[in-house]
């Protein structure tokens, strides 16, 4: 893999250097309203039927294209980029069974919301299904993967076309990240030639006004909440994944100094080092026996992030169903991990806790059952570990 630049420095000091773009109109718009959008990396898989893309953002000094000719490999290298960056990452590939090859990427990027801006080229609409090589059925072809998927022509001969191609690519970008990450498609079919090249004309384009996140009342929303909380005593947290948060770790180090109120987390929900929290569900869970389970079992469940590996507390709370389940999620609101959800509530997980009263008024000992618990189950498995013969569990250790 090797970064393109056309120019050699990215900060040319002639101010009269004007990088060649593709000739086809969508592809040059699509590059130039990228780095608009102060975007810079993408990560190309070359082909020929790309090659407008590769031209349009290879040619742009702004751009930062790092080559990867294996398209599953490449997806996934930018999905870590974008992870890291949490800014959107494009890719691009040609056309054909490349796009598939996408796929696992792409379903991870969209469960793990991840903003990828998938760019794939095609072969002109009349060529599909009529034997020519390469040639699929691109159009939404990740439809159940992605926010959105938008298809734009590489030729424009309209200044309505071009208005609108305008328009689709400043909206497919601001998905990507509006308003929650995740990815979207841009599927661009080009006829040949491919290979042309002009003098980039210097596009004067105005991005739409700023997206911003419609005004909510916390006080409207939490109130009736707030006062369910205080009326059950066994309330018990599970963070999905989700990522590094240091304002969420101590929101909930200060919760759950409420012996009302038990955390559980998991690796991927990245709660590291939380003195109030099960970190290792499953080895709290699978020592509940049947006679204990009313005990375990929770008025109120509060689920926040996203997925849950533990099949164990899925069983046990769709089997023990709480009087309540509450999840918290801006965006996602209506998942129902646990079968059993009574309220989607749409804030981020800081702002619903700090919104939560203090210490509960009355004495609970549930947190305390299921610290205990889990400090008991710890022991045991470090006991076992003491004199466990030579074995897959004994080298983890």
């Amino acid at each position: 893999m090797q970064y393109y630049n056309s120019s050699g420095d990215s900060k040319s000091s002639d101010a009269h250097f004007y990088p060649m773009t593709s000739n086809k109109e969508g592809a040059a718009l699509l590059a130039d309203i990228f780095v608009k959008h102060g975007l810079s990396h993408i990560v190309i898989s070359p082909g020929s039927r790309n090659a407008p893309l590769i031209v349009s953002f290879v040619n742009n000094p702004s751009v930062k294209a790092l080559s990867i000719v294996d398209e599953r490999s490449a997806a996934f290298f930018a999905m870590g980029m974008a992870q890291q960056t949490k800014k959107t990452v494009a890719i691009t590939c040609t056309s054909g069974s490349a796009v598939l090859n996408y796929a696992p990427a792409i379903a991870e990027a969209f469960y793990q919301k991840v903003p990828l801006l998938i760019i794939t080229a095609d072969r002109p609409s009349e060529m599909i299904d009529q034997g020519d090589g390469q040639t699929i059925r691109q159009k939404n072809v990740f439809a159940n993967y992605v926010k959105k998927s938008f298809e734009i022509q590489g030729e424009l001969v309209s200044e309505d076309e071009r208005t609108n191609v305008i328009n689709f690519i400043n909206e497919a970008i601001e998905l990507t990240t509006k308003p929650d990450f995740g990815p979207v498609h841009i599927n661009m079919p080009f006829a040949e030639p491919i290979y042309g090249q002009v003098k980039n004309p210097g596009y004067d384009i105005k991005l739409p006004l700023a997206y911003h996140e419609p005004t909510v009342m916390l006080e409207d929303i939490l109130h009736p909440f707030a006062d369910k909380w205080r009326q059950y005593p066994k309330k018990l947290l599970i963070a999905g994944m989700m990522d590094p948060n240091p304002e969420l770790k101590r929101v909930l180090k200060e919760i759950t100094r409420d012996g009302s109120v038990a955390l559980l987390t998991e690796t991927t929900s990245n709660l590291f080092g939380h003195d109030c929290s099960c970190s290792c569900i499953d080895k709290v869970v699978h020592t509940i026996k049947p006679e204990e389970s009313d005990n375990f079992k929770p008025d109120l469940l509060i689920s926040f992030g996203g997925h849950v590996v533990s099949k164990m507390v899925k069983a046990f709370i769709r089997n023990n169903k709480p009087k309540e389940h509450w999840h918290i999620d801006p965006v996602d609101v209506e998942m129902n991990t646990y079968q059993c959800l009574s309220h989607g509530i749409p804030l981020n997980p800081v702002d619903f806790f700090k919104g939560m009263p203090g210490i509960n008024s009355h004495e609970s000992g549930y947190k305390k059952l299921w610290i205990e618990r889990a400090n008991r189950s710890e022991i045991r498995h470090d006991k076992f570990l003491e004199n466990c013969e030579y074995s897959d569990l004994k080298v983890f250790e």
